[in-house]
């Protein structure tokens, strides 16, 4: 997802850490991942999906609340010698987000990997909607049918050639 700025073919490091001030009901935390499956386990009301929420705003994803009392918020996530930033502003009723996250482009990780309660795609599992029109939402099917047709006019190009070559040969 993430353009040659950012991908490496180094392993991944072996830890990771994520600063979040600010976000859902975080006043502000910092916490360290190690490589390998990570648990969040606790209570109701503990800021579990509040710090996924942080993790997805570095990541990205401009659907992470901003905590009710804060015009301002930020999620960094350091991951070796990479950082990734985005801050999270309260405007005109709204949240606006701004930085350099990780992911260019998250409205693939939005609809398919940050799967809190009110993300569309369980939502739609959960009322057992049709899923190809959420599924086909981010492919660009204009662009195909235009290669597509690009190719076709190539390939009928160079028949075009194999025939007149052919009755030079002749």
């Amino acid at each position: 997802m993430r353009t040659s700025q950012h991908a490496t073919e180094q392993s991944p490091p072996e830890q990771a850490s994520l600063s979040v001030s600010n976000i859902g009901g975080i006043d502000e935390t910092e916490v360290s991942f190690e490589q390998g499956v990570t648990v969040l386990s606790g209570r109701n009301a503990t800021n579990r999906t509040s710090l996924l929420q942080g993790i997805m705003a570095a990541l990205g994803s401009d659907q992470a609340s901003l905590k009710a009392d804060s015009k301002e918020g930020q999620a960094t996530l350091e991951f070796g010698e990479e950082t990734y930033q985005q801050t999270l502003h309260r405007r005109n009723g709204t949240i606006v987000t701004e930085g350099d996250p990780y992911l260019d482009n998250p409205e693939i990780a939005d609809l398919f990997a940050f799967l809190l309660e009110s993300n569309e795609a369980r939502q739609a599992v959960a009322r057992g909607d049709d899923l190809r029109d959420l599924i086909m939402r981010p492919v660009d099917t204009d662009a195909i049918k235009a290669e597509i047709q690009q190719l076709e006019q190539r390939k009928t190009q160079i028949d075009n050639e194999l025939d007149e070559l052919d009755n030079l040969e002749n």
